[in-house]
């Protein structure tokens, strides 16, 4: 049995390979079943005033922050410098509780489906939590559209600190989730779309000080606290700045499930999460919202895709005012530019040159430029047509189709059919629009896509002695190629040993610590690469 279990082990490590080499990105390479879900990491923590204290045991407001992992199983690929895609709910930054909404938190039916399917394509895919809440159904304009800023604000931060700790479990913690933080890609629907927005555009203190709409009118804070008219929303002494650091928490000791007390008496209120590790992304896309101000966006901002519908009543198109029910009124928010407008402002910039010069000819690609309210045919914008049933309630839109759930749920649709079909096609299409501009962008960042990788012949390559028990020699027999790169892979398809070689024939391996048993030896060359099958005693 044992020997069975182990040729079928082998054979498999040559599938990754295969694979591996292949088609990986541009197609699914893996099946449903070779996905795994790690569920409820938490990446950080943070004071959230509108937590129930009761949810996490009292004597708090801290809010744990979770994100689900979906990847490729390690039985089945080998990689560990895997791209990162981040899905961001969607929800009007308020949770379901509050809004019997359907949607809302990362486990969302569109979450979960759009993380699979990165995943069966070989990326590793994270649907966060962020922190919700806001005063949303507020009559008073300072704390309807102030506590709607600090949302946004909330999420922006929350999502940096998420890329950072992407950052720690690669650097410090042994990469357990095989990627490349460098290589991470942002995705947000909805609400996620107005932090999506915000996450590329934000990087200065005016840009969330100096607009008067994000300024008091009144003397009174969002949390009470007195100001004066003209101050703004944002006051990084309380809140922190846009990357989560700054306006630090006093810790004064725990509660009993380990979160932080926080002294309510001292000015701050935020705790910062993963210092000194980046957070940079290297593109953003979005499913609706919109970018808080037009000031936000400039050249230099990452580039960025956008699919949204032309109805949608509270994120508009191309620019307005985001209103929120309250009662049987609607009452302004804050006037956004839609995606419609941040497209075409992107690519006038130049921000999103990578895809206008990438000589796209598919299908939606087109599709989106000559779609009849893309009234200025802007690249990188696609639109969805699909008018409200009732004209005289525009407010009853399917702005999200993407989104299906439990028919017997009791939860408010807003429109949606709850199709499972019809969801499905929708995310189809959104993930045919995205996939190929990631591609490009990850391309041009180093990333190998649908190239090849040549296999060198058997007898390219010597790895001496085999068995081996102290050090293991691998050595090219070929004139004109160079090693720059060894890997061993032990039977669980777990990378254990990986190193650059510096142009060199040969290299040695001190193999005298490692378990006895089967490992496949990867030797990387500029000429191709070759796997052997070496046994240590």
């Amino acid at each position: 049995m044992m020997k069975i279990k182990t040729l079928l082990t082998l054979l498999l490590l040559g599938a990754i390979f295969t694979l591996s080499a292949q088609d990986r990105y541009i197609n699914a390479i893996y099946s449903d079943d070779d996905i795994i879900v790690q569920k409820n990491v938490i990446f950080g923590a943070n004071w959230n005033p509108y937590l129930d204290p009761a949810l996490v045991g009292g004597q708090t407001q801290v809010q744990p922050l979770m994100c689900d992992v979906y990847m490729p199983d390690t039985l089945v690929d080998s990689d560990v410098d895997r791209p990162v895609v981040v899905y961001l709910h969607t929800g009007s930054f308020l949770p379901p509780s509050i809004t019997n909404g359907c949607t809302g938190t990362k486990e969302d039916s569109s979450a979960v489906a759009i993380c699979r399917r990165f995943a069966r394509h070989g990326f590793v895919a994270v649907s966060a939590t962020y922190r919700l809440g806001w005063l949303a159904n507020s009559t008073d304009l300072d704390l309807r559209r102030g506590t709607n800023l600090v949302a946004v604000y909330y999420a922006i931060q929350d999502a940096k600190a998420l890329v950072r700790y992407l950052n720690a479990s690669k650097l410090g913690l042994g990469n357990p989730y095989g990627i490349d933080p460098s290589k991470t890609i942002l995705l947000g629907q909805g609400s996620g779309g107005y932090t999506t927005f915000g996450y590329a555009t934000i990087d200065n203190y005016n840009e969330v000080a100096n607009p008067t709409k994000f300024q008091y009118q009144s003397s009174v804070g969002v949390f009470g606290q007195p100001v004066s008219p003209g101050d703004p929303y944002i006051d990084t002494a309380l809140f922190g700045d846009w990357d989560g650091f700054g306006g630090k928490a006093s810790i004064i000791g725990q509660n009993p499930f380990g979160l932080p007390i926080i002294d309510t008496t001292v000015y701050g209120r935020n705790i910062e999460n993963h210092v000194g590790l980046p957070d940079d992304v290297l593109m953003v896309a979005n499913l609706g919202g919109a970018l808080g101000d037009s000031a936000w966006l400039e050249a230099g901002d990452v580039p960025m895709v956008s699919l949204h519908s032309k109805f949608d009543f509270f994120a508009p198109y191309e620019e307005g005012m985001v209103q929120v029910p309250v009662g049987q009124q609607f009452f302004p928010v804050v006037y956004v530019q839609g995606s419609h407008w941040a497209i075409t402002r992107a690519n006038a910039l130049g921000n999103n040159d990578i895809f206008l010069n990438a000589g796209y000819t598919d299908a939606l690609w087109t599709k989106g430029i000559n779609n009849q309210y893309n009234t200025n045919m802007a690249p990188g914008i696609y639109t969805l047509n699909i008018e409200p049933n009732d004209p005289n309630q525009p407010w009853v839109n399917n702005s999200g189709p993407w989104d299906y759930w439990d028919s017997t749920s009791t939860c408010v649709n807003a429109g949606n059919p709850n199709d499972y079909m019809q969801s499905k096609s929708y995310i189809d299409t959104a993930f045919n629009y995205i996939l190929p501009r990631m591609l490009t962008v990850l391309e041009d960042a180093g990333l190998p896509i649908g190239v090849e990788e040549i296999q060198l012949s058997a007898n390219a390559v010597k790895i001496y002695p085999n068995p081996a028990s102290s050090t293991l020699t691998i050595e090219l027999t070929s004139e004109g190629q160079k090693l720059e790169k060894v890997e061993a892979i032990d039977m669980t398809g777990k990378i254990i040993y990986s190193m650059e070689v510096s142009n060199s024939l040969e290299t040695k391996i001190n193999v005298s610590d490692w378990s006895s048993g089967i490992y496949m030896i990867r030797a990387y060359s500029d000429k191709g690469a070759s796997v052997h099958k070496i046994s240590v005693q």
